[in-house]
C-alpha cells in the first residue's frame, strides 16, 4: 500500500514539473476595447429597408502563446439604436463569441503570417419601437472557416510599435432565426422539447449562400510596463439567406488596452 502511495506521489509530482513547464513556456494577455461602431442592418421579416445608426462597442479578447500554436478568445457586445429613412427605429444588441488558432514556428517577434481556423458565434437580437406585436425578432449562427494573421513590429525613436490585421471568412456551419411573422424560427412548436426545437428550426450556413466576413486591424505601442495601448478598426459583414433573408455592414473604431498576464 505504501508502495503505491510513493508511486502515485511521484507520478504526480512529474505531471505538476510538465504542467509548469508547458506554462512558462506560453505567454497570456488580455485586450479590453471600446468604442463605437456604425451599424448598418436589413431583416425582410420587419421591412425591405435598411436601418442604420452608431452603436456602442466592446471587446474582450484573451490570448494564449505557444511556442507553435497561438488562440484567441473573443467577446463582443455592441448595443444602440437605428433607424431607416423614414424616420421609424429599432433597438440592436449583438453578442459574439470568436475564437481563432494560429499554427506557426517558434520564432522572435518579427514580420509573420500565421494560417489557421476561426468559430463564430453571433447572436443578433432586434426590438422594433414601432410595433405592439411581433416587435421582438433574431437571428444566430454558429460556423467554422480559415483565418490569417500578419504581424510586422516596427520601432521609432526609441519606441516600439506593432501592426496586427487578421481575417476570417466562415464557410460552414447551422443558423436559427425568426420566422416570416414572430418571432419563434420556422419549425417551432410548443409541444416539441427544446432539443426537437433545435433541430427542427436549425438551418445549415454555406458559404456561397451565406456570408460572413471579418478584418480586425490594430496598431499597438508598448509601454515600459510591456502593455500596450492601441487603435483597432474592425469590419463585419454577415448575411443569412431563406425566407427572410437577414444580412449586416459594421465598422468599428475601438480604443484598446493590452495588458500581459504572464
Amino acid at each position: 500500500m505504501l508502495n503505491k502511495i510513493q508511486w502515485l506521489a511521484v507520478v504526480c509530482f512529474l505531471s505538476s514539473l510538465l504542467s509548469m513547464q508547458a506554462y512558462s513556456q506560453s505567454a497570456g494577455s488580455l485586450s479590453l476595447s471600446t468604442g463605437i461602431q456604425d451599424f448598418t442592418g436589413r431583416d425582410q421579416g420587419f421591412s425591405r429597408q435598411k436601418y442604420s445608426g452608431i452603436r456602442s462597442m466592446s471587446t474582450a479578447t484573451f490570448q494564449l502563446h505557444k511556442p507553435q500554436k497561438t488562440e484567441l478568445f473573443q467577446f463582443d457586445f455592441a448595443y444602440g439604436p437605428l433607424e431607416n429613412r423614414i424616420g421609424n427605429s429599432m433597438n440592436a444588441m449583438t453578442i459574439g463569441f470568436l475564437t481563432y488558432t494560429y499554427y506557426h514556428k517558434n520564432k522572435p517577434g518579427e514580420k509573420n503570417l500565421h494560417w489557421g481556423w476561426s468559430n463564430q458565434n453571433l447572436f443578433n437580437i432586434r426590438s422594433h419601437n414601432g410595433f405592439s406585436n411581433y416587435s421582438l425578432r433574431y437571428d444566430y449562427f454558429s460556423s467554422l472557416g480559415p483565418s490569417v494573421r500578419y504581424i510586422m513590429p516596427l520601432q521609432w525613436k526609441g519606441q516600439h510599435f506593432e501592426w496586427h490585421t487578421l481575417s476570417h471568412l466562415q464557410v460552414v456551419g447551422f443558423q436559427i432565426k425568426s420566422g416570416y411573422i414572430g418571432a419563434n424560427p420556422d419549425g417551432y412548436s410548443g409541444e416539441n422539447t427544446i432539443m426537437g426545437n433545435f433541430f427542427e428550426s436549425m438551418e445549415p450556413f454555406i458559404i456561397g449562400k451565406d456570408w460572413n466576413f471579418g478584418l480586425t486591424s490594430s496598431f499597438y505601442w508598448e509601454l515600459p510596463s510591456e502593455n500596450k495601448l492601441g487603435l483597432n478598426y474592425r469590419l463585419d459583414i454577415s448575411g443569412l439567406q431563406g425566407i427572410q433573408p437577414v444580412a449586416s455592414f459594421g465598422n468599428a473604431l475601438l480604443l484598446v488596452l493590452k495588458v500581459k498576464l504572464w
